[in-house]
Formats: C-alpha cells, sequence, structure tokens
C-alpha cells in the first residue's frame, strides 16, 4: 500500500522535533542493538529456568550460577557476632621512648653543628642532610644552623611535646600500624606544629622532622581478635552454595531442600511469565539510555561520526553476548567486561569506556542471576582497564593496562570473599583469585588483538595508530622529506607548535601533532611552487598570472587529499589536510592582482582556499601554528615582542575572517595558544646578542695590538656565531 504524503512525513517530523534530523540512521541501529539485546536478555532468563517439583527426576545438570546464604539461619546472626567483637589493639610505650631519644640525638647533633662556625654552611649543610634525611631545602638547614641555642632548645621542646600529643600516653590511643594511621599522625603533627613558631622556616623544619619521627606504636593483636571472631562465628551454623557448585545432578531426584535452593537461585520455572519480558525490555532500555546520554549531554559531536556509534553498537552486543556464554563458564566472569573497557577507551575515549564498562557489569550481573560479586569484580576491573589505557603510547601499555586489571580483579574478588565469609581454604575460592588475575591479561591480549579489527575497517583512530603514522619511515612522510624539504622541515615546525598549544587548551595532542605532519603533503606534487622549497632559486610565480598562481597554490590541499586517499591515510589526519587553510584568502596574489587589473575587476572569492573552516580545535590549531610558522620565519628580527605581535595579529585575522567559528576555540583559549606560540617560536628564532659599537671597536684595537706583539685578545664570540675564534665580525 502506497503512503501518503503525510504519512511519510511523520516519522521526519518526529525526529525534528527531537533534534535528531538526518540520524535516522542512527536511530535504526540503536533499534537493532536494543532488540538484539532484549532477545539475548529473554533466552537467557528462560533457559536457565527448570520445571520440577520436589520427587522429580532433575531433567538436567543444574550449577549454580552465584553463590547463596541462608539468610535467615546464618548470614544476618553471623555478622552481627563478629561485628560484636571489637578489635584488640595495643600500645608499647617503648616506642615514644626510642623517638623520643632519637629526636635529642638529632638536635644535640644539629647544634653542634652550629656551633661550629668554622666550617662553610655549605658543608655543614650537606653533614645535616646524611645525618637526618628528611626532604628538606638547603636554605632550611642553613636558616636552622643559624639559630641560638636558646631557639634550637625551644624546638627541641616543641618536638618532644607534639610527639607525645601524637603518638599518645600508652592508653591504645597512639598510632595504629597502617598506612592510615600514619597518614593521619602526620596530618596531626601539621596541625600542631602550626601553632608553634612563626617562622616558615623553623614551622617547615620542626613539621617535617616531626612527621620523621612519628612512627606505629599502637599495634592490632591479631591472635586476641581471631580468636574472639571465631569463636562468635563458630556458633552460627552456615549453610551455603557457592558459584558453579552442582546444585542437582541429571536424573537426580529433586528434594525439598535442592527446591528451597532453586528458589534462592531464581532457577524454578514459573509457566509462562511476562516478567523476563517486560523486564529484560526495560532494563536494556535503561543500559542503552546511559550510554545515549553520555554521547548526548557530554560528547555530542560523536553522533555525527556513525562508525563511532556503530563501533559502540557492535560492542555493546557482542560484549553482552560473550558474556553470557561465558556465564557458563565461572573462570572467565571477569573478562568481558574489562577487555570492553580497553578497547573502547582505545578506539574513542576514556569516558565512553567507562559508561560502556558500567552497562555491561549491570548487563553481567542479571545473566549471572543477578550476582554482586561478579558485577562488582568486572566493574573495577573495568574501570582499571580505563585507567591503564588513558595514555597509550605504544602497544605494550595495554599488556600492563592488563596487569593493572588482573591485579584489581584479585584484590577486589579477595576484599568481598572475605566480607562475604568465603571459606578461604578451600581449594575452589583459590581458583577463581588465580583466574581473576588471569582474566585480566587475556583482556589486554584481546582487545589489542581486537582493535587493529575495528580501527580500520570503521576508519578510527587510535593513540598507537597515531604513533605508527608520526614515524618518519612512513611512506608518504619519507616522500615530502625527498620531495619537499622545506615543507618536510616547516611541517615538523608546525608540529610541534600545535602539540605544545593543543596540550596546553587540553584537546588531543598528539592528533594535532600527526595531523600537522601531513597537513601540506599535497606540496610534494608541485613542490618549487612554494617558496619553502625554492631555496633562492626563481620563483616560478613570477612569470604566472595571479589567478593561476592562486590555483596553484590552493591546489595542495586537493594534491594533499588526493595522495592521502591513495597511501590510506585515516579520514581524522585527512581533515587536517582538507581543512588548514579554511577558507582564508591567498592574500599575497589577490593584491598582486588588484595591482594588475586593468578594469575587469578582481573576485575575492577565486582567490580564497575552498575549505571548509576547521571543525576542531586540534585542526584549528594547525591552522594557526601553519600561519605562524610561516610568517615568523620572515622576521629580520625575531625578537619575542615581534613575534608575539605577529602571533597575535594572525590569530585576530583569522577570528574576524570567522575562519575560527566552527572550532569551538574560546577566547581564553585563544590567548594561551598565542602565549604558547610565542614561547616555542622565541627558542626556535632566538635573537642573536649584538655587540655595542663600543665594545666592536675595542675588539679591533686589541686585535691590532696583538698584531703588534702584545698580548694576544681574548675570544669573543656573539651567540649563534660559528666563525672560528679570534676572527670577530660585524654584527649584522
Amino acid at each position: 500500500m502506497k503512503k501518503t504524503p503525510n504519512e511519510g512525513r511523520w516519522g521526519s517530523r518526529i525526529l525534528t522535533r527531537l533534534g535528531w534530523r538526518g540520524r535516522g540512521p542512527l536511530v535504526s541501529m540503536a533499534l537493532l542493538v536494543w532488540l538484539v539485546l532484549v532477545g539475548i536478555f529473554i533466552l537467557t532468563q528462560f533457559s536457565q529456568r527448570v520445571n520440577v517439583q520436589v520427587g522429580d527426576f532433575a531433567p538436567r545438570t543444574i550449577v549454580a550460577p552465584f553463590g547463596v546464604i541462608d539468610y535467615a539461619q546464618t548470614a544476618k546472626a553471623r555478622r552481627e557476632a563478629m561485628a560484636a567483637v571489637p578489635e584488640v589493639f595495643v600500645t608499647k610505650p617503648h616506642v615514644l621512648r626510642q623517638q623520643k631519644q632519637k629526636a635529642r640525638q638529632d638536635f644535640a647533633y644539629i647544634a653542634q653543628l652550629a656551633q661550629d662556625t668554622a666550617a662553610p654552611i655549605s658543608e655543614r649543610t650537606a653533614a645535616l642532610k646524611v645525618a637526618i634525611p628528611i626532604s628538606l631545602p638547603g636554605p632550611i638547614w642553613a636558616t636552622i644552623l643559624t639559630l641560638s641555642p636558646a631557639q634550637l632548645s625551644q624546638l627541641q621542646q616543641d618536638t618532644l611535646v607534639t610527639l607525645s600529643s601524637v603518638m599518645g600516653n600508652g592508653n591504645g590511643n597512639g598510632i595504629r600500624d597502617n598506612a592510615l594511621g600514619l597518614q593521619e599522625a602526620q596530618g596531626f603533627v601539621a596541625r600542631l606544629t602550626r601553632q608553634e613558631t612563626t617562622s616558615s622556616s623553623q614551622r617547615l623544619f620542626l613539621t617535617t622532622l616531626t612527621q620523621s619521627l612519628v612512627a606505629p606504636n599502637t599495634f592490632l593483636n591479631k591472635q586476641a581478635t581471631d580468636r574472639g571472631r571465631a569463636a562468635a562465628a563458630a556458633r552460627v551454623p552456615l549453610v551455603k552454595v557457592l558459584k558453579g557448585e552442582v546444585v542437582v545432578q541429571q536424573g537426580q531426584v529433586v528434594t525439598s531442600a535442592d527446591m528451597e535452593v532453586l528458589r534462592q537461585l531464581d532457577l524454578l520455572s514459573q509457566g509462562w511469565d511476562v516478567g523476563p519480558i517486560v523486564g529484560s525490555m526495560v532494563f536494556v532500555t535503561a543500559a542503552l539510555a546511559l550510554v545515549a546520554g553520555y554521547f548526548w549531554f557530554l560528547r555530542r559531536q560523536l553522533l555525527e561520526n556513525w562508525r563511532i556509534a556503530t563501533m559502540t553498537g557492535i560492542i555493546l552486543v557482542v560484549g553482552v553476548g560473550a558474556a553470557d556464554v561465558l556465564s557458563a563458564v565461572p573462570g572467565l566472569s571477569y573478562l568481558v567486561v574489562p577487555t570492553v573497557a580497553i578497547l573502547v577507551t582505545a578506539l574513542v575515549d576514556a569516558g565512553l569506556g567507562l559508561v560502556v564498562a558500567g552497562v555491561l557489569a549491570m548487563a553481567t550481573a542479571v545473566l549471572t542471576g543477578a550476582d554482586i560479586t561478579v558485577a562488582l569484580v568486572a566493574f573495577f576491573g573495568g574501570i582499571a582497564g580505563v585507567f591503564g589505557t588513558s595514555r597509550l603510547s605504544q602497544r605494550y601499555d595495554i599488556l600492563r593496562a592488563g596487569l593493572l586489571v588482573g591485579t584489581v580483579n584479585l584484590v577486589t574478588l579477595f576484599g568481598l570473599d572475605v566480607m562475604q565469609g568465603a571459606a578461604l581454604l578451600q581449594p575452589q575460592v583459590w581458583q577463581y583469585f588465580v583466574w581473576a588475575l588471569v582474566d585480566g591479561v587475556f583482556a589486554s591480549i584481546l582487545a589489542m588483538g581486537s582493535i587493529p579489527l575495528l580501527e580500520g575497517p570503521l576508519g578510527l583512530v587510535t593513540a598507537m595508530k597515531l604513533i605508527e603514522l608520526s614515524n618518519p619511515n612512513q611512506p608518504l612522510l619519507r616522500k615530502l622529506l625527498v620531495e619537499a624539504p622545506g615543507t618536510y622541515h616547516h611541517s615538523i615546525m608546525v608540529g610541534n607548535l600545535a602539540e605544545a598549544a593543543t596540550e596546553a587548551v587540553g584537546g588531543n595532542s598528539l592528533l594535532a601533532r600527526v595531523g600537522a605532519y601531513y597537513h601540506d603533503i599535497g606540496k610534494s606534487k608541485r613542490p618549487y611552487f612554494f617558496v619553502d622549497n625554492q631555496f633562492g632559486a626563481e620563483n616560478p610565480h613570477d612569470r604566472l598570472a595571479p589567478t593561476l598562481s592562486a590555483i596553484i597554490i590552493s591546489s595542495h590541499v586537493r594534491d594533499g587529499i588526493e595522495l592521502a586517499r591513495e597511501y590510506h591515510v585515516p579520514e581524522p589526519i585527512v581533515r587536517f589536510i582538507r581543512e588548514h587553510h579554511g577558507t582564508t584568502l591567498i592574500r599575497y596574489f589577490y593584491e598582486k592582482a588588484l595591482d594588475q587589473d586593468t578594469g575587469e575587476g578582481v573576485e575575492e572569492r577565486d582567490f580564497r582556499y575552498d575549505g571548509p573552516r576547521p571543525q576542531s580545535k586540534e585542526t584549528a590549531i594547525v591552522m594557526l601554528a601553519d600561519a605562524s610558522e610561516a610568517t615568523v620565519r620572515t622576521l629580520k628580527n625575531p625578537s619575542p615582542p615581534a613575534i608575539e605581535q605577529v602571533v597575535r595579529r594572525l590569530i585576530k585575522e583569522r577570528l574576524e575572517d570567522g575562519q575560527l567559528d566552527d572550532s569551538n576555540l574560546t577566547l581564553k583559549e585563544l590567548d594561551v595558544i598565542a602565549r604558547t606560540f610565542t614561547r616555542v617560536l622565541t627558542g626556535v628564532f632566538h635573537q642573536r646578542i649584538e655587540y655595542p659599537d663600543r665594545v666592536l671597536k675595542e675588539m679591533e684595537r686589541s686585535q691590532a695590538n696583538g698584531s703588534r706583539g702584545a698580548k694576544p685578545t681574548r675570544l669573543v664570540r656573539r651567540v649563534g656565531d660559528d666563525r672560528p675564534h679570534g676572527r670577530p665580525r660585524r654584527p649584522s
């Protein structure tokens, strides 16, 4: 049946009102992902359940997808009984006495050196640094050595009083033997010493020395604490079914006790039940809404890239499917979420990696029967994977991230098992510990192997890919070096500028640097038409009409895009080639055309680049770096003020010309970029030191005297002069 025009526009109106006009494929893809995920959850929910009664033969072997405890009889009473037993701590007074004695010895040595005024202060300071190894600057030690005996005595008294206050009076309220106890004690020292003296140097010395002297003096009596808690736990009967444990064997008669365990595990079939269907639909909707919310509210620009959205959908579907399949293998329960987190972080960003890790951890919990232990371990491992992958510089960084994931998995699982009262001496528990560690390493290996499979077909660029592209042995960079060496050097300089400025404004500095390397590759097609490759030779534009020259100059953008396609350069790098001139005016040839105009008129648009204008911070910064480096190189006297004036003028011109309108750069960031460019360019095009005429005449006079047998002149060179010693020249 043919749709009416109104019916055909109905869906378009909805998308327009929601602000999704033109995003129909994304909506379709999201709907497809939703349907697939809902199907996975529904099938899993129904396939896990069995329809049995007491006395029936078990139709299949049923394994507990997660551990259960009879909370009515054991869990609550056991926790309360153990919590009621306080930890037993013992304070050892001799520790405080030892530390006080050490403080007295330190001050005695300081007083001795303070009185030894015959020795240089530097030697005494060095001796103190060796004898009292605390991190104090040399000037502070020098100040302490100048104090009078009375002042040193007061500092000693303040130190002893502070030690006594912090380490307690021996009644169990001293410094506990753990990192938190020592950290709190050192913080208490800082608060106390803040009130002791008005001199900042003395206060810093008093604080640092006292903090180095505080030591744990209150220790846990582990044996007494363990005996009390073990006795309390032993009085509570414990009934527990561990994850992976067989509840009933196939063909076994089902007892009432088995039915109770199956009921707790939610594995009993209740006939036709819409609950799993509706619940799966609601859960999947909420999960995808979290991912969509991240895109919409935090990274809306990513929605313009269908590749990223497609990749996210594929990874979610594959991840949920893998979690479902691997839920039957308890040892691999902690593998999927970290793998996906590492993948998404390496391919897109850390924010999306965290969101996807959270969504998959929740999905894993549902697929494994709401096992909170699996969900928490997987989620913590995923977070560790994101942190370990957020700053990639080489592929082996992913392996290090895998080791971090494994360690976090192990620590998290151990902590949860201890809290839940797992029998840590059972071999099965230790098997899970080993698998938690190994899964982290497996996750990094899987992610490392999967990244090339996704970044190539989807056109994504990871940090590792950018590092590969920045290698000077890349064919396109070697072509630029050989055929257009001046442009190659210019591109390296622009890369340095762009990297520093992009990092200063919080952008992707690696992307900016690599994009700068490739932004002018089109010049390798006709290198001698560009001034940076002419090296003093005849300029071919002197014999061409301005219009033709402008066409040749602007064509290096199109030529660069063609070369990038030919050499399979990723699209994010191609954007730098396409956008680094925006729609700017080729001003030299435009003004030349105006001068040669015979009355026919000159169209400004004939002398502008095709564009588009920079669409990101990184491409805009490369545009500014390109113009700044090329212009500053022409300065005869590149002093810092002159460089800054040129940089700010160029930025102002691009801003007024509208070239930065689509780049999301703020005025504050443009100021940061200008200062960064000035700093870097000043270091490159540094100003040479020129001697005053009086000094030059004196040098000439000395040289003349030397030729008459006088003493040889001292050899003085200008900074940057590479002439042999003894041959001064006048400033150029």
